[in-house]
């Protein structure tokens, strides 16, 4: 009967037994419900050309699962296991190079500006002339790594005529010393007594402070000095508080000048000897201090003396090296310079040619070097050409250590 039946025909036939079987209703057992959908699907597996038993319908509910196709009655293999892959390592990163870290900045008094601390016309009033600052033309970085600032004023039109100077640290970094033995008042500067320095010094919330005149004795007095620390520790509190700059572990060590002239060929700088001609002292506490960067021990010098012949052949020059442990806070400054020349000087990362920095007169330029956390200056004789010391630059750089 199957072969004869259009697949239309099969459905027709198969929605008439399922009419059917849903009509029977016995009377109350779940049982005979069960046999007569079993009946019924029988039949249409019949019609369809299936083989259904009811035994696959046993438990199931009256109403009946459609039929399987041909796909849904083959056996679904079973799943070959996968074998556990074993995971990649993954590799180790190569720890980048090592780089200086950024200067540690301190802060420093007048927010690093001279003309915070006092105006022109201030200092004016004092020495009774025309007077001008006469500012560093760049920074070597020990009054920034002290957190403190150097001022000084010099006259305008008359050759040092008249002087002013203005000095601010942190209380902390000038210690007993240096405080108790700063002499007040006026003293005479030259032996007929007309040219007197006065000087009033004292602690202002926390920083020590030095201002210090000198001029003509009936124009430069006590009284006018004082004044001029009166204004400036009025302004003083205008601004931040000075700090030190935080030491670091990359900050060098002041070199040992005698090691440096043993470490140096001299055929480096074009001659046949070396020797140390001289090197810094950080003074007495009762001298009068231009700065105390070197009383406070944060930079220092040395001067080397080079030479070549002998008898009346001799020829010699004289190079002076400074070094300040983290004065790379103030490196800035030397680039920025007026007639700044960047250079390069092996092993540092940056360098630059720049003016010298005397403030009361001109002096030759100098050669600036950093690490990036460090500074190194060197400065060759007057009558050299500053380039011509930088192979020489390049190796006392290599003696600096932590």
């Amino acid at each position: 009967m199957n072969d004869d039946l259009t697949p239309n025909e099969r459905i027709e036939m198969r929605d008439l037994v399922l009419a059917g079987a849903q009509r029977i209703r016995p009377a109350g057992k779940r049982q005979m419900r069960i046999a007569a959908g079993a009946i019924a699907l029988v039949l249409i597996g019949v019609v369809s050309g299936g083989a259904i038993t009811t035994a696959a319908l046993l438990g199931s509910d009256a109403r009946p699962a459609p039929a399987p196709t041909t796909s849904e009655t083959r056996p679904t293999p079973s799943p070959s296991p996968t074998p556990e892959s074993t995971p990649t390592p993954t590799p180790t990163p190569t720890p980048a190079p090592s780089t200086p870290s950024a200067p540690a900045a301190g802060v420093t008094p007048f927010a690093g500006e001279c003309e915070n601390a006092l105006d022109e016309a201030d200092v004016e009033a004092v020495a009774k002339i025309d007077m001008m600052l006469s500012d560093y033309r760049w920074k070597t970085g020990a009054n920034e790594v002290l957190g403190g600032i150097d001022c000084v004023w010099v006259s305008d039109g008359v050759y040092l005529a008249a002087t002013a100077h203005l000095m601010a640290y942190p209380e902390a970094v000038v210690g007993d010393a240096l405080r108790s033995g700063t002499a007040t008042g006026c003293v005479p500067v030259t032996e007929d007594g007309t040219r007197v320095e006065c000087t009033e010094a004292g602690v202002v919330g926390g920083t020590w402070m030095v201002v210090r005149a000198g001029g003509e004795k009936d124009s430069v007095t006590a009284a006018g000095v004082a004044g001029l620390f009166a204004e400036a520790s009025r302004r003083l509190a205008d601004h931040p508080a000075p700090s030190p700059a935080a030491r670091t572990a990359e900050w060098w060590a002041l070199p040992d000048c005698a090691a440096i002239v043993a470490s140096i060929d001299p055929a480096v700088y074009g001659f046949e000897r070396i020797a140390l001609l001289g090197q810094s002292s950080g003074g007495e506490a009762t001298e009068r201090l231009e700065g105390i960067a070197l009383f406070a021990g944060v930079t220092n010098w040395c001067e080397l003396h080079f030479t070549s012949g002998s008898g009346d052949t001799t020829s010699g020059e004289v190079v002076r090296v400074d070094v300040v442990p983290g004065g790379a806070i103030a490196f800035q400054t030397a680039l920025d310079a007026t007639d700044a020349q960047p250079v390069t000087v092996d092993g540092a990362q940056a360098a630059v040619v720049a003016p010298g920095l005397d403030r009361y007169e001109g002096s030759g330029s100098v050669i600036v070097a950093t690490d990036g956390v460090n500074v190194l200056m060197v400065t060759p004789d007057i009558i050299r050409s500053t380039t011509d010391a930088l192979p020489l630059t390049a190796v006392v750089l290599a003696l600096m250590r932590p």
